[in-house]
């Protein structure tokens, strides 16, 4: 025996299915845009370096400018130029350990150092300055903390830095 079905009823029944699996695919709207990271416009002197650790302070500062004069060291006891200030933390031979390089060229047997005591100094500052100063011109540096004794030792930190020298 067959019972009757009201048209409504089996329109509604058959159109359930299909109601289910269109809400189940709208999900709970339209997938979202993504919003695109904007990309920090560096200019010609590329990021910022990562301060911190052994490396604490780095002068000129990074896409600064700054004179050809102020480049010069005509003091030796108040050198100037390419500066860092550094921490000895973890490094045992101190100023030992940080080599710099100028515009691609090594200049650490150049340096000058600054250290407050010669017992057991916790912080320095170390210079590259030539007597003539550097050209006017975007000039490029870095300083790396790498063990003296064991050159093939991973290399504890590497700041580069980039600024203008004007005349």
């Amino acid at each position: 025996m067959r019972l009757p079905v009201s048209p409504r009823r089996f329109l509604l029944a058959a159109a359930l299915p299909a109601l289910l699996l269109a809400g189940a695919a709208c999900g709970d709207g339209p997938d979202p845009v993504p919003t695109p990271t904007p990309t920090p416009d560096y200019g010609q002197f590329g990021p910022p370096p990562k301060l911190g650790g052994n490396i604490l302070k780095v002068y000129p500062e990074h896409a600064s400018t700054v004179t050809q004069a102020s480049t010069r060291s005509p003091d030796p006891s108040r050198p100037g130029g390419i500066c860092a200030e550094v921490s000895f933390d973890g490094t045992p031979q101190y100023g030992q350990w940080f080599r710099m390089a100028v515009d691609g060229v090594e200049v650490t047997d150049k340096l000058t150092w600054v250290i407050p005591t010669r017992e057991q100094p916790q912080n320095g500052r170390v210079c590259y300055a030539p007597p003539e100063g550097l050209q006017p011109g975007k000039h490029e540096a870095a300083l790396a903390v790498q063990d003296p004794l064991n050159p093939n030792a991973p290399t504890k930190q590497v700041v580069g830095w980039a600024f203008m020298v004007s005349e």
